[in-house]
């Protein structure tokens, strides 16, 4: 039986090497205005290649949490020309598993992640649809048809490792660690801002690229369509056996003052600021 006070043994499996094991969803990718993703990075990462790219995915057997969906925006960036890894804006979580992922995800690791209303995976003959609704407006509107990407060249760059089926591939995600300090006279503030770069194994099953139809829409508390499409390059449907959080490594210490104001909205809705 479940008691408030939890046994030592039980302690040693605490978020120990989250894996994301069991996914089924679509990916994509398209360019967009380089200008407006560094705005929206910050320092010292610099965008890679101005690209947004993101995933629809349920997570089937997830090692922290009962089953749930997850979609993501992201785009790819560099630390000191050293390190290239992919720098999100905001997760959006749904499904029976989504409160414990959210809390494995933004209090475990640092992630950008919300609750959305609802997360759909849907499937028919001509492809597979996806879309997340967030206090009542779909912000992500995304279709994958099985065959040519929009951009077959650029799709192929981006694309290539999912395309190493039941081979480990390392990827790279940058997150801003932080506290949340309560002041004297009860004000909050962001402390000990730390720059991270989180290692994870992942095993691709199966991957059929696609072409890509998006529509992204803007919120009040979600501003997806700042991530304006300049153009398509396409997208895929994929199941992946696992994705396992393996190696974190602090990079260096930040601003706080400099770097608070990226993290309010991917993780946040604007009601948490007062004077809004």
């Amino acid at each position: 039986m479940t008691s408030y006070l939890a046994s030592q043994n039980a302690m040693r499996g605490f978020l120990d090497s989250p894996d994301m094991r069991e996914q089924e969803g679509v990916m994509f990718a398209y360019a967009a205005d380089a200008a407006t993703l560094q705005r929206l990075v910050p320092a010292p990462l610099r965008v890679a290649a101005p690209v947004v790219a993101g995933y629809v995915t349920h997570m089937g057997n997830p090692s922290f949490a009962r089953p749930y969906d997850e979609a993501v925006l992201y785009t790819m960036v560099a630390y000191q020309d050293k390190m290239v890894g992919a720098y999100p804006f905001g997760l959006f979580l749904a499904g029976p598993g989504a409160e414990m992922a959210l809390v494995a995800g933004r209090e475990g690791a640092s992630i950008p992640k919300k609750l959305a209303d609802q997360i759909q995976i849907k499937h028919d003959d001509t492809g597979v649809r996806a879309q997340v609704i967030r206090h009542g407006t779909t912000l992500i509107d995304v279709c994958v048809t099985p065959g040519m990407p929009n951009d077959p060249e650029q799709a192929q760059q981006l694309f290539g490792p999912q395309l190493r089926l039941n081979h480990p591939v390392e990827t790279v995600n940058f997150f801003v660690d932080y506290q949340l300090a309560q002041q004297d006279d009860g004000t909050n503030r962001f402390t000990n801002t730390r720059l991270l770069a989180t290692q994870t194994t992942n095993v691709t099953t199966a991957f059929t690229p696609g072409k890509l139809a998006l529509t992204l829409t803007s919120s009040a508390d979600d501003p997806v369509g700042e991530l304006a499409v300049q153009h398509l390059i396409g997208g895929g449907t994929y199941t992946m056996a696992s994705a396992k959080m393996h190696q974190t490594t602090v990079l260096t210490q930040l601003d706080a003052a400099k770097v608070a104001p990226y993290l309010i909205t991917g993780r946040y809705d604007q009601s948490i600021l007062s004077n809004n």
